[in-house]
């Protein structure tokens, strides 16, 4: 003779309805973190790549005496795609920012000083931290709206 408990087969709709909630809760905890380790990635991605245009700025100012004219006139940003002919020698490629394909008006920034052409500073849009300016003498006022927006890195 079976006992009561051993003839009944299956899950009660209680115990499918914990299961699935459990494991929706794992799922958005895991796309969650997900989300911010992708966002971390790209903004180390975003430090190399300025690191990078930092040492061809250089090696340019090094030839030159001055820092590249790349933008319509000094004090003004435009984008870092604007430095590829002054920096062909120096890097194959302009890096762009690791989320989007093309430039954009959020992405790297360049801008060179009046200050005897000794000053550039690059504006870089992280994400997961604190967007900032890098650079050489850089002019407290360059990007700034509001105050506090853009502290150098």
């Amino acid at each position: 003779m079976k006992k009561a408990w051993a003839a009944k087969k299956g899950f009660t709709i209680i115990e499918l309805l914990v299961s699935i909630a459990v494991i929706a809760i794992l799922a958005g905890i895991t796309i969650v973190s997900y989300s911010s380790i992708q966002q971390r990635a790209r903004d180390t991605e975003r430090s190399g790549d300025i690191i990078q245009l930092k040492v061809a700025i250089e090696k340019y100012r090094a030839e030159k005496s001055m820092y590249p004219q790349a933008c319509a006139a000094v004090d003004t940003g435009c984008p870092v795609s604007n430095l590829a002919p002054y920096l062909a020698p120096y890097l194959d490629t302009i890096p762009h920012d690791p989320r989007n394909a093309v430039d954009s008006a959020d992405d790297y920034t360049y801008i060179r000083g009046t200050v005897a052409q000794d000053s550039y500073a690059i504006r870089i849009a992280y994400e997961a931290k604190t967007k900032c300016k890098d650079g050489t003498n850089i002019n407290a006022a360059w990007w700034v709206v509001n105050p506090g927006d853009y502290p150098t890195c």
